[in-house]
């Protein structure tokens, strides 16, 4: 029996790694605010948003305007404020400056502002699912995935910015521990029996049968890190040996493989998409990018190669990877998925949430509810 383990963002972020969209946004304004304090024209302007100076009788450029206002410490050379907080009192002085934000942009800051967090390929969908109809938008597919690109881009340059952590025990023991036998599902658990590492009658009721076989459980044959992150973290649990690592959605160290973009197939306005036949709205399509490396088919044959169990570490299971794990959730060889959930310092935790999220990646509700763990045997990150 082996492992698969699903790899997302909280897996950084566990380690400590600024690695959430909204650090990245963050980083983002603060570029912007040290590239304009050298810009000596009224304009600063990406594909984002464009930032305008309208009274140039008292600030004639950016350069000039900064200059004058001790929004940074000479000292240090740091900013005084949150570069947010800087872009929202320019903002407000709606006489003196314009700031004007793209369809896309303006769609991540109210996500920013209203939420607190922000998914950055599922707001690109959602706009881009607009394209479809008749109705008025302001925007056309083209400028929609320039942005995206844009964005990808400056999210590579943010994450090379970031050092790679050490490794955490408790999570590098999580991933090479047994599989336990109570976690697996009816047909995991008969097929344990067939194995010989189940000894008890399955088809009778023991309430202590698992006592003895919780902690022993069977070693993983192989296991596979099926990392979505770009990040170098993951690398530093493979040096122990015995795993496999695959960047299903590329790497840093060749982003020209890096795939970032929508993968919910199962969404029922998806179809409408395809109907269109234009080739811009497929751009960033999370199947035809599969495509340009072995990194998916080589997750296949691990997937048909032996039963598997399923470790979900930092991964929402959100609609965006939905066609790729509604691929391994409701697979033939799947037996168990144990989500590792974030518990917070009030006690709270998002054990219901990311098993929400990962219902949404089923079509098949029976499966569901058998193959995933319940919280009394999962554990925290």
């Amino acid at each position: 029996m082996n492992r698969l383990v699903i790899i997302g963002n909280g897996f950084d972020i566990a380690h400590g790694l600024k690695t959430s969209y909204m650090d990245f946004i963050n980083w983002y304004w603060e570029r912007r605010l040290n590239a304009m304090l050298t810009e000596h024209a009224p304009i600063s302007e990406d594909c984002l948003c464009k930032l305008e100076i309208k009274n140039t009788k008292d600030f004639a450029s950016w350069s000039n305007f900064f200059f004058f206002h001790s929004f940074r410490d000479l000292m240090t050379r740091e900013w005084k404020y949150p570069p947010t907080e800087i872009i929202s009192a320019i903002k407000e002085n709606s006489d003196d400056f314009s700031v004007t934000y793209s369809k896309f942009f303006e769609t991540i800051l109210q996500s920013i502002e209203t939420r607190g967090w922000v998914d950055i390929e599922n707001d690109y969908y959602q706009l881009l699912k607009q394209c479809t109809g008749n109705a008025g938008r302001g925007y056309s597919v083209k400028e929609l995935n320039e942005q995206l690109a844009y964005l990808q881009e400056k999210l590579v340059e943010y994450l090379r910015t970031i050092d790679v952590p050490v490794t955490i025990e408790t999570i590098n023991s999580a991933i090479r521990e047994n599989i336990c036998i109570e976690d697996l599902s009816i047909e995991g658990k008969a097929l344990a029996k067939k194995m010989g590492v189940i000894e008890y009658d399955i088809n009778s009721f023991d309430d202590n049968r698992y006592m003895d076989e919780r902690f022993s459980g069977m070693p993983p044959e192989r296991t596979m890190l099926l990392c979505f992150n770009y990040t170098g973290t993951v690398k530093e649990y493979e040096q122990y040996g015995g795993l496999i690592l695959n960047y299903i959605h590329g790497e840093l160290e060749h982003p020209e493989h890096i795939i970032f973009g929508y993968g919910d197939e199962l969404d029922k306005d998806y179809q409408d998409i395809l109907d269109k036949q234009d080739n811009e709205l497929l751009k960033n399509v999370k199947s035809v990018k599969y495509l340009e490396t072995k990194n998916y088919h080589k997750m296949l044959d691990f997937l048909m190669a032996a039963p598997f169990q399923v470790l979900i570490m930092g991964h929402s299971c959100g609609n965006s990877d939905r066609t790729l794990l509604n691929t391994v959730f409701e697979h033939e060889n799947c037996v168990s998925i144990k989500p590792f959930y974030h518990k917070w310092e009030d006690g709270s935790d998002n054990y219901l949430e990311l098993v929400q999220n990962i219902s949404r990646n089923f079509t098949n509700m029976r499966l569901f509810r058998d193959r995933v763990v319940n919280k009394e045997q999962c554990k925290t990150m």
